[in-house]
């Protein structure tokens, strides 16, 4: 048996919506609970340091308001009320949905005589039943905002940043419009669905040398963490599936607690899972593949052990190495490389390629990608077939 999950807290920084019971809707119908940090409420300002000073409840509504115009603009399978919350005495009206921020990253790094500044938001799509008090699922969310500037940035600088990533509202690439596409990719979990969660990331020897080297302000704790919820990103998206969250290094319950900004608390169960993925990152490479007068080429790799098992029975459905390159030409006259920026796209395509590749285990990519032999496509086909059975 696996493990309880751990002790999130849910606080809503946002939901100007009476608990009050509705009336019947449709089986697809979901009710926006609005935005939340996950996390001990009391380390909500350490942990999201600008975004906890940028959501305040003015910006909260701005967002809200985004993310309605989306999902308005773009319908999906999904019907989601803004108006009200749906009632625990009614299981057909209690599926709720919040979008719930679950990490923020700031990473400036001197290239050269450039300031390179990379900010990340983690988040998700969460569906929980309140009636019944359970986490029924999450798309996972990654948005990447990258800039250079000639002088180290200020603080207003990373606010600035930040404040562009969640409130704009009418780009695609901003807070609101990536919430309302994976809504749109994926039917509402229930609690009879399958569950599938990514319950452990480590680091290879190899690839802790590989950080220390090309990227020693890079917290491995943190990176961990970013491995699990990028693979999880692009195995919701390409799979259209929605999962469990990943368990933190914070996780000392089975429970999340949910409040409501009206007071009332929920303790909110996470169900185990049936079918848990372990990632191991086995190690990056950086190799010159060529050079002349005009550039040098390397190729940058990583490589990544995948595993897919059912804890209750042990079943291995999916275990390989699954390794990835990307080619990257630098000028001869650039005297500095960001090579972990190279190292971590290569990484991010591999899980791209992957997830892809669970759809069509016959594709070109697999045949460079994986071991060769037929046990690793079986395998590949025995991971489509899990997959649909969390669907």
């Amino acid at each position: 048996m696996t493990k309880p999950l751990g002790l999130w807290q849910l606080c809503l920084v946002i939901a100007a919506l009476a608990f009050v019971p509705a009336v019947h809707a449709a089986q697809d119908t979901v009710y926006f609970a609005g935005i939340a940090f996950t996390g001990d409420a009391s380390d909500t300002a350490h942990e999201f340091p600008h975004l906890s000073r940028l959501l305040d409840s003015a910006a909260a509504k701005q967002v809200n308001a985004g993310i309605r115009r989306q999902i308005d603009g773009h319908p999906g399978p999904t019907h989601v009320s803004f108006d009200q919350l749906g009632s625990i005495k009614d299981a057909s009206n209690a599926t709720a949905l919040a979008l719930a921020v679950d990490r923020e990253t700031t990473s400036v790094e001197q290239v050269g005589s450039l300031y390179k500044i990379r900010l990340e938001i983690s988040a998700q799509v969460l569906f929980f039943d309140f009636k019944e008090r359970q986490v029924l699922g999450g798309l996972p969310l990654v948005l990447d905002y990258v800039d250079v500037k000639p002088s180290p940035p200020s603080d207003a600088d990373i606010d600035a940043g930040f404040s562009g990533m969640v409130l704009d509202t009418t780009s695609p690439s901003g807070l609101s419009a990536q919430f309302a596409a994976a809504l749109a990719r994926t039917q509402v979990p229930n609690a009879a669905t399958r569950h599938l969660r990514v319950t452990s990331v480590t680091l290879a020897d190899k690839s802790k040398e590989y950080l220390h080297q090309y990227a020693p302000t890079v917290n491995e704790t943190a990176f961990r963490t970013q491995v699990a919820q990028e693979f999880g990103k692009y195995l919701s998206s390409n799979q259209k599936l929605a999962i469990l969250p990943y368990r933190s290094n914070r996780a000392i319950g089975s429970n999340m607690a949910a409040r409501f900004v009206e007071g009332d608390a929920y303790d909110l169960k996470i169900p185990e899972a049936d079918y848990e993925v372990a990632l191991d990152v086995a190690g990056f490479k950086k190799v010159e593949q060529g050079r002349n007068s005009v550039n040098a080429v390397y190729i940058y790799g990583a490589f990544v052990d995948v595993t897919v098992r059912e804890p209750l029975s042990g079943k291995v459905y999916f275990q390989q190495r699954v390794k990835q390159g990307a080619t990257k030409e630098v000028p001869v006259t650039q005297t500095s490389v960001d090579d972990w920026a190279a190292s971590y796209e290569s990484l991010l395509l591999l899980f791209n390629n992957l997830t892809q590749a669970i759809s069509n285990p016959g594709n070109a990519w697999t045949k460079s990608a994986l071991p060769e032999g037929a046990e690793a496509k079986a395998q590949l086909s025995s991971l489509a077939e899990l997959i649909k059975s969390c669907r």
